[in-house]
């Protein structure tokens, strides 16, 4: 039975550190953004198990998503060394390449000692949180425990990236300047969205500041109760919503952005 397997997190996220510490030879902004991913996996990873606890997971089943969690950025790295972003544009979707990694190529079998003891249904419900974490909609047709299973994984991941934003700074995250961003206008698309309460379709972005916006609007992807109350107790959030765009009419929409936030975490 899949509820019988034990594992070893300390083992698991030892060679998950192993695996990252390949990256310590990169330089530069390329080396601050490995070091993010780095930091951004095991804090995700926290995220989740507090929220599975929150929603009444069971020993197991909290595991199997911080185990998912620890590997849901595999491949960001390959991607920050060949395109120095975060962006996912043409063949460069992390999620996707993350999936292939682990679960193609069998990565994922030097990462998690007992791997060959996982129920062949949850390894592939691992495969499927991995590959989708970052979908603007997850597909119609997951089962109903690959699709708990996928909106837990992203909503942990979401909860952090206000971290990462904050402590990281927008010049690794964005690779533009505060004062650039400060400095430009929302597009009336991502505007329009973030008042139908809607997650960003990050092709959309045409400015600088429809990146913050679009991180800003992460926060209507909270199904959970758990996971909002997340959002709220570490402030990181409020803290990227604590600054004055240049331009007044601009400042006079974000001032509106700001009041549609609050009153929704609120409610």
């Amino acid at each position: 039975m899949p509820n019988e397997v034990v594992f070893d997190r300390d083992e698991i996220e030892r060679r998950c550190e192993e695996y990252f510490s390949i990256y310590d030879m990169t330089q530069k902004r390329t080396r601050e953004m490995c070091i993010a991913k780095t930091e951004h996996s095991r804090i995700v990873a926290s995220n989740c198990e507090d929220i599975a606890k929150g929603q009444g997971f069971d020993r197991y089943n909290i595991d199997l998503a911080w185990i998912i969690c620890e590997l849901h950025d595999f491949g960001r790295f390959g991607q920050i060394i060949v395109t120095h972003s975060f962006q996912d544009t043409g063949r460069w979707n992390h999620a996707h390449l993350g999936a292939s990694l682990l679960f193609k190529h069998g990565l994922v079998d030097d990462l998690i000692p007992n791997w060959n003891e996982i129920d062949e249904d949850d390894r592939i419900v691992m495969e499927k949180a991995v590959y989708h974490h970052s979908d603007f909609h997850l597909p119609e047709n997951l089962t109903p425990r690959k699709r708990t299973f996928c909106r837990l994984i992203q909503e942990a991941d979401q909860t952090d990236i206000f971290r990462t934003i904050v402590k990281a700074g927008w010049k690794t995250i964005y690779g533009h300047t505060k004062e650039e961003i400060l400095d430009s206008d929302f597009s009336d698309a991502i505007v329009q969205a973030f008042f139908r309460h809607e997650l960003a379709d990050y092709s959309k972005r045409t400015t600088y500041a429809d990146f913050h916006l679009a991180h800003i609007a992460l926060c209507f992807g909270m199904e959970s109760k758990a996971s909002r109350h997340k959002i709220m107790e570490q402030g990181y959030l409020h803290q990227m919503m604590d600054i004055e765009f240049t331009h007044p009419a601009v400042e006079d929409k974000f001032q509106q952005i700001k009041a549609e936030v609050r009153k929704y975490l609120n409610e």
